[in-house]
């Protein structure tokens, strides 16, 4: 049985036990010990682009993309991990890809309770105003808010 090529001409057999390096940066979330979200070699991850999801395996040629509001799924070993991208940008390419976002939430610094207060309320806010300008905005909160409870939520086994 002949084994499918990958972009890089490895082939799959090759590939397996290969990692690729994540790296999530959110530089007004930054603290002074570092400038990651996170920072680990990993199997596999996909995340929300413009377009759709992507998924990103170790290899893979390079790629650049526009982020929605999405969660980030990351694959290492039988884990699975969760996290809130909101907006943004990436790139994969030489076993790295590097995501540059103005806000990336792990699932242990999402308060639920807060959130969902404040989805209500901005929903209440939404049904009141005429203006359609505002009502698109209020969407796109309550679609960032949603994205948040979705990670605290997947996180919950």
């Amino acid at each position: 049985m002949k084994l499918r090529r990958l972009a890089s001409g490895e082939n799959m057999a090759e590939a397996v036990g290969k990692k690729v390096e994540l790296r999530v940066i959110a530089p007004t979330m930054a603290t002074d010990k570092s400038p990651y979200k996170f920072n680990k070699p990993v199997d596999m991850v996909i995340m929300r682009c413009s377009t759709g999801d992507i998924g990103i395996l170790p290899n893979r040629m390079p790629i650049s993309m526009v982020l929605g509001n999405g969660v980030l799924r990351i694959f290492d070993e039988d884990e699975e991990r969760h996290m809130a991208i909101l907006g943004g940008v990436a790139h994969a390419g030489d076993n790295i890809i590097t995501i540059l976002s103005d806000a990336a939430y792990k699932s242990d610094e999402i308060d639920a309770g807060k959130i969902s207060g404040q989805m209500a309320e901005f929903r209440r806010l939404m049904d009141e105003t005429a203006d359609l300008g505002e009502k698109q905005k209020y969407r796109d909160d309550i679609h960032r808010m949603q994205v948040q409870l979705d990670v605290a939520g997947a996180e919950v086994k």
